[in-house]
């Protein structure tokens, strides 16, 4: 009788341990809060992503000096080392060695978190931007710094062109 409790019993056990889920460790140290960039990408990817212009699509497509995008995103990564790094994350690159693809693919990233503006707001921050249509929409609302979103309201917003360049 006992061997045919054996499996029983350790199968309690396991759903027990399991059941009783993740534990902090006293003094274990809070989440640290996430970048400007990251809570960006944590918008985009849940709440939609931003409408803006992007220079290397739309209806005049221009390629750029291969040279001028290599200095614009050394740029980037002096002056914003942050969003740079969550750039390179969330677009699974390599950034000790990054094609011209990659750079172009960089600069154009670093112009769609550009469109999502967080404005502070007590600990977290407030966004508003219009997301890619159709039909366009504005969303607002407010994102904690450790990512949880709260969307406010969705409305319709004009639907805006890029300009010609």
């Amino acid at each position: 009788m006992m061997k045919g409790l054996a499996p029983a019993l350790t199968l309690l056990v396991l759903l027990g341990l399991c059941a009783c889920g993740s534990v902090a460790r006293p003094g274990a140290a809070a989440p640290s809060p996430l970048s400007p960039a990251d809570l960006q990408y944590r918008l985009v990817d849940r709440v939609g992503s931003p409408f803006f212009c992007d220079p290397s699509q739309g209806p005049v497509l221009r390629s750029e000096d291969p040279a001028d995008v290599a200095r614009r995103v050394a740029a980037l990564r002096a002056q914003s080392p942050d969003e740079f790094d969550a750039i390179v994350r969330h677009e699974h690159l390599d950034a000790a060695s990054l094609s011209p693809a990659d750079e172009q693919r960089v600069l154009n990233e670093a112009g769609r978190l550009d469109a999502v503006k967080l404005t502070p707001q007590g600990s977290g921050f407030g966004f508003a931007y219009e997301l890619v249509g159709p039909p366009t929409v504005e969303v607002t609302g407010t994102i904690t710094s450790a990512g949880a979103i709260s969307v406010a309201s969705r409305k319709p917003a004009p639907r805006r062109l890029c300009p010609l360049v």
